[in-house]
């Protein structure tokens, strides 16, 4: 089973600058999920599939990595434009290239 503590996943939204509804979006989940994850706070919480890979590479990158919070700020940004622009597959992507240490 894949787990993180609620408060990671708020962390991370939270440091990409991202509301619940936009980062569901990008997660390929509902809001709802977001905040059921997330109202766990320091108690992991099963997540599984494509929004573990996505949060798991996050957390090593944005947590654990402790990156300039300006970046993962304008990563934020990036995202949320794409989604409007391109939709949410394109901001997956964006975020996708940024754990991958190329964007």
């Amino acid at each position: 089973m894949s787990a993180m503590p609620g408060e990671d996943v708020r962390t991370i939204r939270e440091a990409l600058g991202l509301s619940v509804p936009k980062f569901s979006t990008v997660l390929g989940v509902h809001p709802s999920t977001v905040h059921r994850w997330e109202a766990s706070g320091p108690y992991p919480v099963a997540i599984e599939g494509v929004p573990w890979s996505v949060l798991a590479a996050l957390r090593q990158r944005v947590i654990v990595g402790q990156i300039d919070p300006n970046l993962v700020r304008s990563k934020g940004q990036e995202v949320s434009d794409q989604l409007v622009v391109g939709g949410a597959l394109l901001a997956l992507a964006v975020l996708i290239m940024f754990v991958a240490n190329e964007g």
